[in-house]
């Protein structure tokens, strides 16, 4: 059974005319579903632009979150272990590069991969150094 879709269409005199088309409730299903996906991409999009408001953290904030000194982030930044900015004289990191950082080092209890205990073994001895 095919739908009737009525569009409006304005002419120049201000009047309205419709205009009755119709076509096959597949091809209806196929349009809601391009349109559907387009309004997916348009979703996705305005995401990632939300996205792009990034954290940024000063070196008191960042030293609070992993429990860690201003030294020990002091030494971190000083063996570029982890990434920062320097905006009027202080120190500022980008929350998404410290989690990635974090991620990057962390050494997994049970390896499930032999990737997996490379890593960890570079890690742990040091030799993960890219140089």
């Amino acid at each position: 059974m095919p739908f009737i879709v009525i569009l409006l269409q304005q002419t120049l005199k201000i009047k309205f005319v419709m205009e009755v088309i119709t076509f096959e409730s597949e091809a209806y299903k196929a349009l809601v579903g391009k349109i559907e996906k387009i309004a997916g991409y348009v979703a996705e999009a305005q995401l990632t632009s939300e996205e792009k408001k990034e954290a940024w953290l000063d070196s008191n904030q960042l030293a609070e979150a992993l429990g860690i000194s201003t030294r020990t982030l002091q030494r971190l930044r000083d063996e570029n272990l982890i990434s920062y900015s320097m905006l009027r004289g202080r120190c500022m990191y980008k929350l998404s590069e410290v989690e990635r950082c974090l991620e990057e080092r962390t050494i997994r209890c049970k390896p499930q991969t032999l990737k997996d205990f490379r890593k960890n073994y570079l890690t742990r001895t040091g030799n993960d150094k890219k140089g």
